[in-house]
């Protein structure tokens, strides 16, 4: 098995000293620094938190000289995936076959994980070899020794280390734990003073003191498989590279602030950058240094955060990894692509608005954002954020056209992933009907009506009617069939046609409506497929009325069809 481990250092030469000091006699606890110089509720926070709100953004780099720089790269930016997430979860201990690490090798994804816990403020959940306990008693939970100046360790009832029947005599609890529940392997909404504590007071009944992520006391609590990332120790052919509820609550209390209250101004969020294979305006610095560490280490400086005597901050923090271990590099992202909802074309008329809802989901519940090529000056794109935008869409007179765009979600991670859609927002010119009868303008202006009087030829019936258009509707127009109205146009129901021009089909007895089968007659007569027509489909089938039956007929018949909806 294979050791993490972490030291731990303070701002100002003289202090430096006193580091010393701190680093091999004081345990520390939960947060970096806490212990008995400083306190067993000290608060530690990343680099420059000041008390105030908001992001606190911790840029993590590789050193550019380091042996193994463009290996880590990867399981860097998922660790800084993992942490910007802040998901907890249960069941992070893959094994054996669960994983792709062979079984002589140190995973080191899992360990620069811990070792980033620490840089950002996290110490070991459990006593860890710091405490100069050995073996599994290394796993009891994390406090100081007390008055005694010795650790007072029994497993109790259960003979399970790191269990809430623990009998630890006058130890001082440092692990914080949920008020009433102490079971790390879940956690509470809301993550401050008002619900963890590392009170012993505040333990459920019958509890002794406060429980530890360990894997053995996971499996009795109902979480198989499962250790927070900050428990100290890592064995070969083990990936641990998720957090779970306990490390996620210990980042969650920190950022509650210097009152320890959520939902305060003085709150922040934790976004870990990457800043890539360099040492420029790093926070967190990784490298593989055989003079610094025998296994991994973070080495860490820090101070009180202004205006506070229990909250500290980093002022530097170095991750070393010795070479001398087979070290396996992850060449699996844990960041999956967003799905952009369908979208499709968007068609509208000049002179028209129209608002497009756009979503997206994301696998790993990362922050995404929209963007837009090829949009025209027309419409615009408004990112609302929490996986939504609108696309606005308000062409004017002149705007006609098909225009293709493209509409791309990106995610937050790293490397960051995308979707997209190519799709067209097609606008036409309006279709005039100026005078309202059913038909366009650029219709009657092929048939010779009057766009601009929807009854023509006065007779008291629109130039279009039912939806079909009314070829005859102007003066002169035949009345084959004798009542008294402009073939072509409905009698409002006092005397149904019997016959209207184009009316061909079936041959010898019309349906009265204008069809598929009046143009395969009128075909024939053209064609002079029919050779002895009657007269009545003479008469018909001059369409035009100009007393001839050809092409001109057939054309005007199919445009007619076309026209009617």
């Amino acid at each position: 098995m294979a050791k993490h481990r972490s030291s731990t250092g303070l701002f100002s030469a003289l202090a430096f000293i006193t580091s010393i000091l701190v680093c091999t006699n004081v345990h520390p606890g939960t947060y970096i620094f806490a212990g008995e110089s400083y306190g067993a509720d000290l608060v530690t926070h990343p680099s420059d938190y000041n008390g105030t709100g908001g992001t606190l953004t911790v840029r993590v780099c590789i050193d550019p000289t380091s042996t193994n720089a463009s290996s880590m790269e990867l399981s860097v930016k998922n660790i800084i995936n993992e942490y910007n997430r802040l998901q907890p979860t249960t069941g992070n201990l893959q094994l054996g076959g669960s994983n792709n690490i062979a079984s002589n090798e140190v995973d080191f994804e899992s360990v620069a994980l811990h070792e980033i816990g620490h840089c950002i403020g996290m110490a070991h959940v459990n006593a860890a070899s710091g405490s100069g306990l050995i073996g599994s008693n290394q796993n009891y939970t994390k406090a100081t020794d007390g008055a005694n100046n010795t650790f007072n360790i029994n497993p109790g009832a259960d003979g399970i280390i790191g269990s809430s029947d623990d009998v630890r005599g006058d130890d001082v609890n440092m692990h914080w734990f949920q008020k009433g529940v102490n079971n790390p392997f879940t956690i509470a909404t809301t993550v401050d003073s008002s619900t963890y504590s590392i009170n012993l007071a505040h333990l459920p009944t019958g509890h002794n003191f406060a429980v530890n992520a360990d894997r053995t006391v996971a499996g009795t609590l109902g979480a198989a498989n499962t250790e927070a990332v900050m428990q100290q120790g890592s064995f070969y052919d083990e990936a641990q590279r998720l957090l779970t509820h306990d490390d996620v609550a210990t980042l969650r209390y920190a950022a509650s602030g210097l009152d320890e209250n959520a939902d305060t101004g003085d709150d922040y969020t934790i976004q870990l950058e990457y800043g890539g294979v360099s040492t420029s305006n790093c926070d967190v610095k990784l490298d593989f240094d055989n003079d610094q560490t025998g296994f991994a280490v973070c080495g860490t400086s820090g101070w009180y955060v202004p205006g506070s005597s229990d909250h500290f901050r980093i002022i530097a923090a170095n991750i070393y990894f010795n070479t001398g271990f087979n070290w396996f590099y992850n060449n699996i992202s844990n960041n999956q692509s967003p799905v952009l909802a369908a979208i499709g074309d968007q068609p509208l008329n000049e002179g028209d608005s129209l608002s497009v809802s756009l979503s997206a989901s994301n696998p790993d519940n990362d922050n995404q954002s929209f963007s837009v090529s090829g949009l025209p000056g027309f419409a615009a794109l408004t990112d609302h954020g929490y996986d939504m935008a609108t696309l606005d869409i308000d062409p004017l007179a002149g705007d006609a056209g098909t225009y293709t765009v493209t509409i791309t979600v990106t995610d937050g991670a790293l490397p960051a992933q995308s979707d997209n859609e190519t799709f067209d927002i097609i606008v036409s010119a309006p279709i005039l009907d100026s005078d309202g009868d059913g038909l366009s303008d650029a219709t009657e202006a092929m048939l010779g009506t009057n766009p601009n009087n929807a009854d023509t030829d006065g007779d008291g019936l629109a130039d279009g009617t039912d939806g079909i258009v009314l070829l005859a509707a102007v003066p002169g127009g035949i009345d084959a069939d004798g009542d008294g109205y402009v073939d072509g146009e409905q009698d409002l129901g006092t005397d149904p046609l019997t016959s209207n021009i184009g009316d061909l089909a079936p041959r010898g007895s019309p349906n009265d409506l204008l069809d598929a089968g009046d143009l395969v007659v009128l075909t024939r007569l053209v064609t002079g497929v029919i050779t002895t027509p009657t007269a009545l489909e003479l008469a018909l089938a001059d369409i035009n009325g100009d007393s001839l039956i050809n092409a001109a007929d057939l054309l005007l018949l199919q445009q007619i069809l076309l026209a009617a909806p």
